[in-house]
C-alpha cells in the first residue's frame, strides 16, 4: 500500500530530502534528482556519512604535511627562546631590534608553551592544532551553504586545491606551522560562519580573537563584517566610518604605531625591500598571480548566485576585500610609500578570497552537478578557468564566460546543451590529465634523485596542485553515484583506511636534521667545543641553527632579514654583515634574496683569505661552523674541530635542468674571534 503525500512528508528520508533541496536551492524542475523514487547518493547513505569525513581528514593531512620549525615559525619560536634566555639567543640582533612581534598575544602564548614543552613538541603541537583549527573552521562555514552530508566534500576541495595567494609561490593560507596566521584565519572563518547564521555578536567575538592572534590577517574579516552589516543597516556604516576616522585622527595626532599611516617609508629602505622581497609589492608581482584570482572570483560569484541574504553578501564581500586589499596596497604602499601600509601588507586580505574561492568551487560543484547539462557547462568552464590559472588571459576569459553562462543559464536557448557539456568536459578532462601526468612525471624524476635517507618529500607533491583535479573528479563521481551501493561502500572503506594510514605515515615530513634542530637540544659534542669561548656564531649556509642547536646569537643569516622592513636599525647591521659574507664567498650570491635556490657553484666555501678577513673584524663571531662536503678543504692555520652528525643532512642546489643533493656528515668548527692572520 502506498503512502499519502501527507504521510510521506513525515518520513525521515523525505524530511531530510526536503531540507536538502531547500538548502541547495534546487528549483522545482530539478527536484527529481532527490525524489524518493531515486536511490540516495553515496554521501547520504550511512556508510558515506561516516567514511567521507574520514577521507576528508586524511586528504587534508596528506596535503598539509608538517615540515618543522622553518620559515616564519623559526622566527616566532626563536622569539620565545630569546625571551626565555635574554643573555643567549636574546642577544641576537634580530631580537634586540625586533619591530614585528609585539603586536599580538601569540608570542606570549608561545613563550609559555616553549618553557613548558620545549621547542620540538611545541612546534608539532601548534602545527597539528593549526591544521585542526582550519579544518573545523571550513566545516563550520560550509554548513551554512551546503547540507551536512556535503561538508566533507567541501573540505576535500579546500584540501586539494591550490592554497597560494598574493605573489605566486610565496604565501599560503592554512599553514601547518607554529605561526599565528592559520589560527587567525580559522577565527575569521568562524566569525563569518556566525555572521551567516545571524549570530552577529558571536561573530564579533571571533573577530576580536583573530585580531588578538594576528591583527593583519583579521583585517579581511573586519572588511566583510563592515560590508555585510553596513548594507543591512546604515547605522553600522556610520559606526565603521567613525572608527576609520578615529584611526586617521590618531595617525595625524601621532599616536604610536598609527602615526606610521602618514609617514613615508625611507626611500633606501623601500628600495632594498623591493629588491629583496618583491612579493610584498603588488605592482612587482608576476602577471601570473592574476590567474588564480580570476578563477577564485568567478567561483565566489557563481556560488553567490545560488544563495541569498547574508550568505550571498558574505561571498561577494570576500571578493571585494581581497581585490580591495591588493589595490589599496598597490596605491598607498607601492605608489605613496606609506610606512604602515607596507608593513601591514594589506594584500594579505587576499587569503580570504583564495580560501573561500576554493570552498566556493565545491559549492558550485554541488549546486551545478544537479542542474543538468546547462549546469554542467557552467561547471566545466569554471574548472577550465582553474586549470588555466597559470595563463591569466585564458583564466580570465574562461572565468568571465562561466559567469555569463550562469547568468544566462535559463534565458538563452541551446540546441544541444548535452553535446556542448560533453565537449567542454572532454577538453577539461584531457587538460587536467595532461597537466597532472606532466607534473607527476617531473615529480617522479625529482624523487628518484633524492637520497634514501634524506626525507619523504611528500610536500613537494603539492607545490603545483594539478593532481587535485583528477582526484576531485573521482570524488564527484563517487559522491553522486547511485548505482552499486555495496561496491561504492567497500571502495570508500578501503580508501578511508589506506588514506588514514598514509596520512599518519607521511604527515611529519621533517628530515632527521630538521628534527634535531626542532628539538632545541644542544648536542653535547658540539657544546663541549664552543663552550671554550662565548659569543656569536656564524653558521655558514645556515638559517637558524645557531639559535636551536647552541642557544647562541647568529652573527648573520638570511633569517634575520625577515624583519628588516620593520626596523631600520636591524637593516643597517644585518645588511652590512650579509654583504660582507656575500662578497667574501661565505654566503651564497643570492643570500640577500628572499627565496633563491643556489647552484653548486654559488655555495659558500672557506678559504684562508675570507676566514682571515672575517676573524680580524672588530665584530668577528666567536666561532664559524661550516658544512663539510665530500670535496670541502678546510684552510690550515685555524683552530679546527669536527662535529659528526648522528644522521646526515643534505643541501639541495639548482643545476638549471635538475636538482642536486649534497650530503653533509659533519660540520667543521673553527675558532674565529681574536684569530690572527696565519
Amino acid at each position: 500500500m502506498g503512502l499519502s503525500p501527507a504521510e510521506a512528508q513525515h518520513r525521515p528520508g523525505s524530511i531530510f530530502r526536503s531540507r536538502l533541496q531547500a538548502l541547495l536551492h534546487i528549483p522545482a524542475a530539478q527536484k527529481s534528482f532527490t525524489a524518493s523514487s531515486q536511490p540516495r547518493l553515496s554521501v547520504e547513505r550511512w556508510p558515506g556519512l561516516l567514511l567521507w569525513p574520514i577521507i576528508a581528514a586524511a586528504l587534508w593531512a596528506l596535503s598539509h604535511p608538517y615540515s618543522g620549525i622553518i620559515g616564519d615559525a623559526s622566527f616566532y619560536v626563536g622569539r620565545a627562546l630569546a625571551d626565555l634566555d635574554p643573555n643567549g639567543v636574546g642577544r641576537d640582533m634580530m631580537f634586540v631590534h625586533d619591530g614585528q612581534s609585539r603586536f599580538s598575544l601569540f608570542p606570549l602564548l608561545l613563550e609559555h608553551l616553549v618553557a613548558l614543552l620545549g621547542t620540538g613538541t611545541t612546534g608539532v603541537l601548534l602545527g597539528f592544532m593549526a591544521m585542526l583549527a582550519a579544518f573545523c573552521a571550513v566545516a563550520a562555514f560550509s554548513r551554512h551553504y551546503v547540507a551536512k552530508p556535503f561538508i566533507a566534500i567541501v573540505l576535500i576541495f579546500v584540501a586539494m586545491l591550490p592554497t597560494g595567494y598574493g605573489a605566486s609561490w610565496h604565501f599560503n593560507f592554512f599553514e601547518v606551522s607554529a605561526v599565528p596566521r592559520p589560527f587567525a584565519e580559522a577565527c575569521v572563518l568562524a566569525a563569518l560562519a556566525a555572521l551567516a547564521g545571524r549570530r552577529t555578536w558571536l561573530g564579533f567575538a571571533c573577530l576580536f580573537a583573530a585580531s588578538l592572534v594576528h591583527p593583519l590577517m583579521a583585517l579581511a574579516g573586519w572588511g566583510v563584517f563592515a560590508i555585510v552589516l553596513s548594507r543591512e543597516d546604515r547605522r553600522w556604516a556610520l559606526a565603521f566610518g567613525l572608527c576609520a576616522l578615529l584611526l586617521l585622527f590618531g595617525a595625524l595626532a601621532g599616536v604610536p604605531l598609527l602615526h606610521r599611516l602618514v609617514v613615508v617609508m625611507d626611500p633606501n629602505l623601500k628600495a632594498f625591500a623591493e629588491q629583496r622581497s618583491p612579493h610584498l609589492f603588488p605592482t612587482l608581482w608576476d602577471v601570473r598571480s592574476l590567474g588564480p584570482m580570476f578563477a577564485e572570483t568567478a567561483s565566489l560569484a557563481i556560488a553567490a548566485s545560488f544563495v541569498d541574504g547574508r550568505r550571498r553578501i558574505i561571498l561577494v564581500a570576500a571578493i571585494l576585500v581581497g581585490v580591495g586589499g591588493v589595490a589599496a596596497q598597490a596605491l598607498f604602499g607601492d605608489y605613496f610609500s606609506l610606512l604602515l601600509v607596507i608593513q601591514a601588507q594589506l594584500w594579505r586580505m587576499a587569503w580570504l578570497t583564495a580560501s573561500l574561492g576554493a570552498a566556493s568551487l565545491a559549492f558550485c560543484a554541488i549546486y551545478l552537478w544537479r542542474r543538468g547539462p546547462r549546469g554542467h557547462i557552467v561547471f566545466a568552464l569554471l574548472t577550465l578557468a582553474w586549470l588555466m590559472r597559470d595563463v591569466p588571459a585564458a583564466a580570465g576569459a574562461l572565468a568571465a564566460v562561466a559567469i555569463g553562462a550562469r547568468l544566462t543559464e535559463n534565458r538563452i536557448a541551446l540546441s544541444s546543451p548535452r553535446k556542448i557539456a560533453f565537449m567542454l568536459w572532454g577538453v577539461a578532462i584531457t587538460l587536467g590529465l595532461g597537466l597532472s601526468a606532466h607534473y607527476l612525471s617531473g615529480y617522479a624524476q625529482f624523487m628518484a634523485n633524492i637520497p634514501a635517507d634524506a626525507q619523504h618529500g611528500i610536500h613537494y607533491l603539492w607545490i603545483r596542485r594539478y593532481i587535485a583535479f583528477p582526484i576531485l573528479g573521482i570524488v564527484l563521481f563517487l559522491v553522486f553515484a547511485r548505482a552499486a551501493p555495496r561496491g561504492i561502500n567497500v571502495l570508500l572503506g578501503a580508501l578511508a583506511l589506506f588514506l588514514s594510514i598514509a596520512a599518519v605515515h607521511f604527515w611529519d615530513d621533517r628530515t632527521p636534521f630538521q628534527k634535531l634542530i626542532d628539538s632545541g637540544a644542544h648536542p653535547p659534542a658540539l657544546m663541549r667545543i664552543i663552550d671554550q669561548k662565548p659569543g656569536e656564531i656564524l653558521w655558514v649556509d645556515g638559517i637558524a641553527e645557531a639559535w636551536y642547536l647552541t642557544g647562541r646569537p647568529q652573527w648573520a643569516s638570511p633569517e634575520q632579514g625577515v624583519s628588516t622592513v620593520f626596523s631600520p636599525e636591524l637593516l643597517r647591521l644585518w645588511l652590512g654583515r650579509m654583504r660582507f659574507l656575500v662578497r667574501e664567498g661565505l654566503a651564497e650570491k643570492g643570500a640577500l634574496s628572499a627565496s633563491l635556490i643556489p647552484s653548486t657553484a654559488d655555495l659558500p666555501h672557506l678559504t684562508k683569505a675570507n676566514l682571515t678577513a672575517l676573524c680580524t673584524r672588530p665584530d668577528a663571531p666567536a666561532w664559524v661552523i661550516a658544512p663539510v662536503y665530500k670535496d670541502t678543504i678546510i684552510p690550515p692555520g685555524f683552530e679546527t674541530h669536527e662535529w659528526k652528525l648522528p644522521k646526515p643532512n643534505f643541501t639541495m642546489t639548482d643545476e638549471t635542468l635538475s636538482y642536486a643533493w649534497h650530503r653533509i656528515d659533519a660540520y667543521a668548527i673553527l675558532a674565529c674571534a681574536g684569530s690572527k692572520r696565519p
